[in-house]
């Protein structure tokens, strides 16, 4: 198999700058999208289909983890990833599932729980172990860790700071700049932390301790250690 290893693989973890990278007109020649054919074998897409199918939900197939690729992919490619504050993420996807539930209607109500914060929390106990739902931004409770660590817990991506997007993949790639946002899920008003009390902020830290742990985060910043740049 020829692949050109002048582009690196874009691990794509939801709701992480995905869409702003994966559209970049400065990253189009210089990143490779997962898809059914960087996948492991067939039979992880077609199980990844078949589950997503069975619970009416979209394959989100783009966003396969590091472990999830096919051998070739994993040896010859360098990839790399882009990490969020746990807490933050939450509230994206919270206020991300409430846009396509209650405004767009383009799902079912059933879908998720978002009659409110610590409501739309809960939801971990059904989804956070059920397997292929680290392909999904609703209903992806997976640490960042298991996206881009191989089988033994080693991280084999480079880590790009979402909290510093833009700087950190203008060095990363050599490029002049970077392209406006995408698919942005904006708050009503105020920070993601203004979302949070003491029993919820204390449930996300719990629930994420792993990345809290590995990366450094504290409730109102981003990583601090184990970033690529560092």
């Amino acid at each position: 198999m020829l692949l050109d290893s002048r582009k690196r693989i874009f691990v794509h973890i939801p709701k992480n700058a995905g869409m702003t990278i994966r559209h970049s007109a400065f990253l189009k020649d210089r990143i490779l999208v997962n898809n059914a054919g960087t996948h492991k074998s067939k039979q992880y897409t077609q199980e990844l289909l078949e589950t997503m199918n069975a619970i009416g939900d979209h394959h989100g197939i783009e966003h396969a983890r590091w472990r999830d690729l096919n051998v070739p992919y994993r040896e010859q490619y360098r990839a790399f990833a882009v990490i969020r504050n746990p807490w933050d993420r939450v509230v994206s996807r919270y206020f991300f599932a409430k846009k396509v539930i209650e405004v767009e209607k383009k799902v079912d109500p059933s879908y998720a729980n978002v009659s409110s914060f610590e409501a739309f929390l809960e939801e971990r106990h059904q989804w956070g172990s059920q397997k292929f739902m680290w392909h999904r931004a609703v209903r992806g409770w997976y640490p960042a860790l298991d996206h881009v660590t191989d089988d033994t817990g080693t991280v084999r991506c480079d880590i790009i700071r979402f909290e510093n997007l833009n700087e950190d993949l203008i060095k990363y790639f050599n490029i002049p700049m970077m392209s406006r946002a995408r698919n942005v899920t904006a708050l009503n008003k105020g920070t993601y932390m203004d979302v949070y009390n003491d029993k919820t902020r204390q449930i996300v830290a719990d629930w994420y301790a792993r990345d809290i742990d590995c990366f450094g985060y504290d409730f109102d910043t981003g990583p601090t250690k184990n970033y690529w740049g560092i």
